[in-house]
């Protein structure tokens, strides 16, 4: 069976296959100071990979998904 994920906002399924986490850095030079006192951006983003029903493999943000089944039942027969 596996694991099934619903994307929250499209209500599009998926197969969950894996999990990965990504890491970003950015720097652009400031308005006033250039490259002396660049503006930078970092972040963090837990990112999952699934595939659709016609096996196309792709990422998406977790915070945009919610698991529908695990193995054929829904999370809280499991619990």
């Amino acid at each position: 069976m596996g694991i099934i994920v619903e994307h929250k906002d499209s209500g599009k399924k998926y197969i969950l296959l894996g999990t990965g986490f990504g890491a970003f850095k950015a720097s652009r030079p400031s308005v006033f100071f250039g490259d002396w006192l660049p503006k930078e951006e970092s972040g963090e983003l837990t990112m999952v990979a699934v595939c659709d029903d016609q096996g196309q493999i792709g990422w998406i943000r977790s915070e945009e998904l919610t698991v529908v089944q695990v193995e054929g039942r829904r999370p809280a027969e499991m619990l």
